[in-house]
């Protein structure tokens, strides 16, 4: 296996919230995002007879990170929190269109912040979405996605 010199930036890459035809795309927003896991592990326990039965473990996902709020677009991110806090829509979410590896699944909407800090700062806001189940991820290959190399062969 030759290792990579490079393992790629953020960035160009899209963000989409939303059904397939109506989505909404929030890539020129985002300031940054990230998928992350968190794991629960519950404790092993020691029987009578000295087995050990191991804890179980699980992980939750999030979707979180900052963008630019679209306050005035009454079809954009920032109404659709705002409108539909607590449902859940589907996501697709691509770090590095150079990479080719992107994450769909679908996720919780929560409010956006409405505001900012101080006078002439741009409108903002953190956002952390929990990801109902796991996200579904394709791997790129350096710009082609490994389903399209294989379809290749």
């Amino acid at each position: 296996m030759v290792l990579p010199t490079s393992t790629g930036k953020l960035g160009p890459g899209v963000l989409k919230i939303g059904e397939t035809g109506t989505e909404i795309d929030v890539s020129c927003l985002v300031n940054n995002a990230v998928i992350s896991s968190e794991k629960d592990e519950t404790d092993s326990t020691t029987k009578l007879c000295g087995d050990v039965r191991a804890g179980s473990v699980t992980y939750s996902y999030t979707l979180s990170g900052n963008v630019d709020t679209d306050v005035a677009d009454a079809a954009g991110l920032f109404a659709l929190s705002q409108d539909s806090p607590g449902t859940e829509q589907s996501f697709t979410f691509t770090p590095s269109t150079d990479a080719g590896t992107t994450a769909t699944g679908v996720c919780v909407i929560d409010p956006l912040d409405f505001g900012a800090d101080e006078m002439g700062a741009d409108l903002t806001s953190d956002f952390e979405f929990t990801v109902v189940g796991k996200p579904t991820y394709v791997y790129g290959t350096g710009g082609a996605t490994v389903e399209a190399a294989e379809s290749a062969a």
